[in-house]
């Protein structure tokens, strides 16, 4: 995946691929989205990755990742009473998942 570039809401954001060798940040998760440098960053795929489906995982994380910056952006994200995280991972996640069949829906009715 090259460096890609993304309008949320009127704020610009770089999406990336790295390795957890480039990204210390990535030791422990599969991505995330720092508001502070508005960027995007999706793990790439190691040699001893077992994900067969290793994109269409991907994918989902930058969905994932992607509705973190809305929520940054449209200032809900620290709005929300969770102590440990500041807003619903729940949430992000049903989302992240579900937007896809949602999306689909909305187009076999035309209504996008």
């Amino acid at each position: 995946m090259e460096n890609k570039k993304v309008n949320i809401l009127g704020t610009e954001y770089t999406i990336s691929e790295k390795t957890k060798e480039e990204d210390k940040f990535l030791k422990d998760c599969d991505g995330y989205c720092d508001k502070t440098v508005c960027k995007i960053v999706v793990l790439a795929k190691d040699d001893d990755c077992e994900i067969e489906d290793f994109t269409s995982h991907q994918n989902k994380v930058l969905r994932h990742e992607i509705i973190h910056a809305y929520h940054f952006e449209s200032g809900i994200a620290e709005n929300f009473e969770n102590k440990q995280y500041g807003f619903s991972e729940t949430l992000i996640d049903w989302f992240a998942i579900q937007s896809p069949k949602i999306f689909k829906t909305f187009q076999e009715l035309g209504i996008l």
